[in-house]
């Protein structure tokens, strides 16, 4: 199988490309879509984690269009695990301490050259590192389609402005 969908699909009697969508990014694979007048074709090719290996995974699907009952496209907006933002605040709460501790002589910092700076520049540093770990949220453009007896194809996309066009143009085309 090529890397390039165009020469692994055959084009039917009376079948036409409406669109080529040749460089959509995934989430750790890349994800190339063709529409036809009779079918949608997705190729994903990316790694993945299989019996403790990291492969490399190719996949083809192909919809067709009378079949898709429904079709959807979302910005999907996931928070860091409860457990991260427990360690996050940690890190926020104990820096602010340490950082009020040495201010006030309570504890006793060590002493090296330009102490008095590198000490509170650390201190922030992990308060930045906590806020982060705390309120870091990652943005995912979902796509799915579902077709026949609950065949769903769903892809998981970067948020960039070309893959937000290519599915606006692809619910143009159903809708």
């Amino acid at each position: 199988m090529k890397d390039n969908i165009n020469k692994n699909i055959t084009i039917g009697v009376g079948e036409e490309v409406y669109k080529d969508f040749p460089k959509l990014k995934g989430r750790d694979y890349v994800c190339q879509v063709v529409l036809t007048n009779k079918r949608l074709i997705i190729y994903t090719k990316g790694n993945s984690i299989s019996s403790n290996r990291k492969i490399t995974k190719r996949g083809m699907t192909e919809v067709e269009l009378k079949s898709i009952n429904h079709m959807e496209y979302f910005l999907e907006f996931v928070k860091n695990s409860f457990f991260v933002r427990l360690l996050g605040f940690v890190f926020m709460i104990s820096a602010v301490i340490l950082g009020y501790g040495i201010f006030q002589d309570i504890l006793a910092a060590p002493v090296y050259p330009y102490s008095q700076y590198l000490n509170y520049a650390a201190l922030g540093l992990t308060f930045i590192i906590g806020t982060i770990l705390m309120f870091r949220v990652k943005k995912v453009l979902s796509f799915k389609v579902v077709s026949g007896f609950n065949l769903a194809t769903e892809l998981k996309l970067m948020p960039t402005k070309y893959n937000e066009l290519a599915l606006q143009y692809l619910a143009s085309r159903f809708y």
